[in-house]
Parts: C-alpha cells; structure tokens; sequence
C-alpha cells in the first residue's frame, strides 16, 4: 500500500525537534500495512468502544463505592484513561480521514496537540506493558476474593488492556522514537511524586512497594519499576521495528523505505542548522 504520508513542518524549537515530535506522520495513525483504512476503523472503533464501557463503568462503580476521591492516585486507573484517551482520540481523527478524504484533522490543529498526541502514544504503548507486569508479579496475590463484576474490571484494566494497546500498534504505522524513552520516564517520575503527595495528604501509599519504611528494599522496588519502564519502551521500539520489517519483506509496506529517507534527510538538516 502506498500513501503520502506527509510530514508534520518542522518545529523551531530545538527540544521538539530532538525528541522527534516533529518527525510525527499523521497518516501512519490512521492506516495499515495489513488492511485498508475503513478496516482498520471498524477494528479501532470495537477496541476504542470496550475501553469505554470499562473506564466509566470503572469510575461508576468506584464513586459508588465511595472511592471516587482515590480514583486517579493509581497508576492503573491513570494508564487506562490514557490509553482510553488515545483510542478514542485516534478513532475520531480515524473516522475524520474516513470521511474528509484528508489529514487536516491533523494538520489544520495547533502543533501542540499532535506532539501531545505523540507523548500520549508513546506513554500508552509502554505503560500498558508495565502495569499488567507489575500486578500480576507484584500485587494479584494481594487482591482477596473478588465479585465477577470486579473480576471483570480487574481483568480488563490489568490484562486486556495490554491486548487493546497491542492490536492498535500491530494494525497503525506509527514509530516509536527511541529519544522518547526519557519523556516516558519522565512521566513516571512525575507519578511517584503525586505517590508522595497522595501519602503526605492522605497518610497511605497507594501501591505498598512505594512504602518508603521498607528501607533499602524500598529503593530497590523503585529502580526495578523504572527498569521495567525501560525494558518496556525498548520492547516497543523492537515490535515497531518488526513490523514494519515484516510489512517491506512481505511487500505490504512500499513507503517505507521513501519515509525512512524522508527523517534522514531532516535529521541531516537539523544537525547542519545545529552546526550554523
């Protein structure tokens, strides 16, 4: 399959530029190597539907519980709201390509959203491979006998979630800059603080290996999460890479190789005006 895939304008700001939140192809988001645009809607539109029905049936039945309040102090629950964020962010960019025949969704937007768009993508692809890590290695033996609905809820949000984010990055075309790992853990840094904060307002952690009376075993949790985050990323970046070596070896993927050239070319331009 052959598209345009035309590129973002270049960003003047040098920190953009050096992530690569620039080099962002909007049509990688919502096209395929291995089906057709309208497909892969119908396929995007089912995942992007169940991560609705999840998180509000998620939120619904917190508040009832009259947990309302500790909502977004899990990790969990903040990944799931990304990753339903981005579903449902791309099925409507999706579904506007689909009818307008255009990317201006995309392009007619302030640059900002779409580099946000790329930040949310890359936090989702990875945080959805640590947070069913964590919890099945770490917490499921903690979690006592549970109702089906929450049961359903726990799967969905510690398992299937990684399924949802999974088909998305096997269907769509979009890369995975490796520079990106630093925003990544970033973010999670910016989590552990609101940890802190949830403990110093609340007097409780929210997961217990943050538990900082632990000791040295304490920080030994902390670096073993942020190598997890890492492994995670770079897991991603490999997929990335293999599917779309997959797509050019079995001749699904007739672009690539021009897009490829296309980022040389600006990485090229962007170290000579460095260099001016």
């Amino acid at each position: 399959m052959i598209y345009e895939d035309q590129q973002l304008p270049k960003s003047n700001n040098a920190v953009i530029s050096w992530f690569g939140f620039d080099q962002f192809v909007p049509e990688t988001a919502v096209t395929s190597h291995w089906v057709n645009p309208k497909t892969f809607f119908i396929i995007r539109s089912v995942l992007a539907l169940y991560s609705f029905i999840v998180m509000w049936v998620n939120i619904g039945f917190t508040a009832s519980d009259g947990d309302g309040d500790s909502f977004f102090a899990f990790f969990t629950n903040l990944t799931f709201v990304g990753l339903h964020a981005y579903l449902i962010t791309a099925t409507v960019h999706h579904f506007r390509y689909l009818r307008n025949k255009n990317l201006n969704s995309f392009l007619d937007q302030y640059a900002v959203l779409n580099y946000l768009y790329v930040f949310l993508y890359c936090t989702v692809i990875s945080f959805n491979i640590v947070t069913p890590v964590v919890y099945w290695s770490l917490l499921s033996k903690g979690a006592g006998d549970m109702s089906p609905r929450q049961s359903w809820l726990n799967v969905s949000v510690h398992g299937v979630s990684f399924f949802l984010m999974i088909f998305d990055v096997i269907f769509n075309r979009m890369k995975a800059p490796l520079r990106m790992i630093i925003v990544v853990l970033l973010t999670v840094l910016v989590y552990m603080c609101l940890a802190f904060v949830v403990y110093a307002t609340q007097d409780y952690w929210v997961y217990p290996f943050l538990n900082w009376e632990q000791g040295p075993k304490a920080a030994i949790w902390y670096v073993a999460v942020a190598a997890i985050v890492i492994v995670s990323y770079l897991l991603q970046v490999l997929i990335h890479f293999l599917r779309d070596l997959v797509a050019r070896k079995m001749g699904k993927s007739e672009n690539s190789q021009r897009v490829e050239d296309v980022e040389a070319m600006t990485k090229i331009e962007t170290t000579n005006s460095s260099v001016v």
